[in-house]
């Protein structure tokens, strides 16, 4: 267990120290982003920051500053949106950063679930390594944390989404001093309609009916609030429970692709990538 777990909080001489005997650090990002009227902008920022720390003591590592911006392409007050590349770019020159300095295992942990972002920088990440000698050695591990939660992948098939039940569930686990007691939707068919199909919050539109033209993307007028689950739901106990089934399955899931990873580094060896499998690598 590092003595510290919080990069920000260490000395250069605790960081060498670090780096003699542990090699993995987590980078968590989020956004401030719309979540309605019950929960704070910075929710996203406090899933990454939170669940990144929490896990960075499951795994006995440590865990770099939260990264705050992203692309969220929503467009109510109080979002901001940095563009996929400009997202994407900024990653990269923070994990050439840290590759420099020693670091060979680098979870990227999303508070964010916005697919722009999280496509965008998948690729990015596999082009970079591709060009670049220096990050050869270096294993990423891109991780999206609902998948080790049973119960939040539950939610997604009833449709509770952003700013749902799971996701206020947690923030009144972690902040209930944060979450609003009144909640607000937006009209009925409107919620309806963004639990759904969450990205139906997006306008797209063409001139002509080639398929080719690039299309025009703007938040749909309709979309006031931009809740796409239940909230009403909510509750401590669930975001506890499903706290617990992330650090808990993801903590033995990393726990072996690293060892796994730093063995076969060592080893010179590598898990050649099945023809099947190359567009496979590609999806989320």
């Amino acid at each position: 267990m590092a003595e510290y777990l919080r990069l920000a909080e260490m000395t250069v001489e605790d960081v060498i120290k670090y780096l003699k005997v542990n090699k993995t650090i987590i980078l968590p990002y989020g956004l401030s982003e719309q979540h309605g009227y019950h929960l704070p902008l910075n929710t996203d920022i406090l899933n990454a920051e939170i669940l990144g720390a929490k896990l960075a003591g499951k795994l006995g590592c440590i865990v770099a500053p939260t990264l705050n911006y992203c692309f969220s392409g929503g467009m109510l007050p109080g979002t901001i949106n940095v563009k996929p590349n400009t997202f994407s770019q900024m990653v990269c020159d923070i994990i050439e950063s840290l590759s420099v300095q020693g670091f060979e295992n680098i979870i990227i942990v999303p508070g964010h679930g916005g697919s722009e972002s999280l496509i965008h920088l998948k690729e990015s990440l596999r082009i970079a390594k591709w060009l670049n000698p220096l990050w050869r050695k270096t294993s990423i591990f891109l991780i999206q944390l609902w998948n080790y939660s049973p119960t939040w992948l539950a939610a997604f098939k009833s449709q509770d989404y952003h700013a749902g039940e799971i996701e206020t569930s947690l923030i009144m686990h972690w902040r209930p001093e944060v979450v609003r007691k009144k909640i607000v939707m937006d009209q009925k068919a409107v919620a309806e309609q963004l639990r759904g199909d969450p990205d139906s919050y997006q306008k797209r539109t063409r001139y002509s009916s080639n398929n080719e033209e690039i299309i025009m993307t703007v938040q749909d007028p309709k979309v006031k609030i931009g809740v796409m689950g239940f909230p009403e739901r909510a509750n401590a106990k669930l975001g506890a429970k499903v706290e617990k089934e992330i650090l808990d399955n993801a903590s033995v899931e990393l726990k072996k692709a690293v060892a796994e990873a730093s063995r076969n580094r060592k080893a010179g060896k590598e898990n050649v990538i099945r023809d099947e499998e190359k567009l496979k690598i590609l999806a989320l």
